[in-house]
């Protein structure tokens, strides 16, 4: 599957909501290819001198339990197109999520 590094240096971003486990269809937890659970963390994104959209990036566990608005850092964001019995779309998948220090 093709991944596209995502640049998010001009980005801001906030936790859109509550950070869920990633499950199957079925209930059962996903987990990534070492077997760490994987999460699901809503994110609003701010494009310098753009609109702010909202997307969800799955994050492999542990993932800290952010209260929403909390500004956040995603390391190793990627985008990853997919299409599949005709509906298409891109997911995103980052290899962790921090709280951005605001302190000055």
């Amino acid at each position: 599957m093709k991944t596209i590094p995502v640049d998010c240096t001009k980005l801001s971003l906030l936790v859109a909501g509550p950070i869920q486990p990633a499950t199957a269809p079925d209930g059962t937890p996903r987990r990534d290819r070492a077997g760490r659970p994987l999460y699901n963390v809503p994110v609003v994104v701010m494009a310098e001198g753009g609109n702010a959209d909202t997307m969800t990036v799955r994050v492999p566990g542990p993932v800290p339990q952010l209260p929403p608005l909390t500004p956040v850092r995603l390391t190793g964001l990627v985008a990853r197109p997919w299409a599949m019995e005709g509906r298409s779309g891109v997911s995103f998948a980052a290899e962790a999520v921090q709280p951005v220090n605001t302190r000055s």
